[in-house]
């Protein structure tokens, strides 16, 4: 029994790094569909909205209140995890930069590039995310797995976007691109040294659940309705319903 227990948890973290692989490439697609799609790409980013916030609920926080744990105080970690992400875009500047340049028409390459390491840091996160919810349990994993290379191909186009938009040269957006597409497999990878106790996983999980709710709400799906069409409340719906289905024929 024991020899099969360490079989299955080898199998979870090749798993997890192949899915984290996975992400290389759609942060990589994302940024190339920055430089010639930006204009087009609202109904996927509805798409991958849906499909974030769908694994919040209906797969991360029920494995979290699955475990017995008191609702009140897990959901701290989930208000730590929304919080956590609200201010790593707070001190990229993201937003305010964006406003700046279009108050005053001025490029600052520097923010760019301060925005994109932002957008690294986060894949890195999305990473060990990955990572996280296969020591949880496979289906928990794929469907975190899921919901990262959803909304990486997102963060592949912001890079590339917010650098080119302060007016960074193409090469240096590409090296961000390339730095983003690595972090979430090194995310992936950093798993490999560590293993959370029950207790611990379950915040995690809980903190990740938050950073995905802020992710899914106030980051891809603003950014959705930002072109005024019918069909991101569709693609929206659509992701969400797709998650619901897989988490209720993933067995568990």
């Amino acid at each position: 029994m024991r020899r099969l227990e360490l079989r299955q948890c080898l199998y979870n973290r090749l798993v997890a790094i192949v899915l984290a692989a996975v992400t290389f490439f759609s942060t990589g697609l994302g940024g190339l569909f920055a430089i010639r799609f930006r204009d087009r790409l609202h109904l996927l980013l509805g798409l991958a909205s849906g499909a974030v916030l769908g694994v919040v609920f209906f797969d991360v926080l029920p494995e979290v209140f699955s475990q017995g744990n008191t609702p009140s105080y897990i959901m701290l970690g989930t208000a730590a995890g929304f919080l956590a992400f609200f201010a790593l875009e707070r001190i990229t500047a993201l937003h305010r930069s964006r406003e700046h340049e279009h108050a005053t028409g001025e490029h600052e390459p520097e923010l760019g590039v301060l925005s994109a390491v932002g957008f690294c840091i986060h894949s890195f996160l999305d990473g060990v995310a990955i990572g996280v919810g296969f020591q949880a349990n496979s289906a928990l994993g794929v469907l975190i797995a899921m919901a990262v290379i959803a909304h990486d191909f997102s963060d592949g186009l912001n890079t590339v976007t917010v650098m080119l938009a302060h007016g960074n040269p193409v090469k240096r957006s590409a090296v961000l691109l390339l730095l983003d597409m690595t972090t979430p497999l090194l995310g992936a990878i950093s798993t490999l040294f560590f293993r959370a106790p029950q207790g611990v996983l379950v915040w995690i999980l809980a903190f990740f659940a938050g950073s995905f709710l802020y992710i899914g709400a106030s980051d891809l799906l603003p950014e959705a309705r930002e072109h005024e069409s019918p069909g991101v409340a569709f693609t929206t719906v659509l992701g969400m319903a797709a998650i619901f289905t897989i988490t209720t024929a993933l067995p568990r």
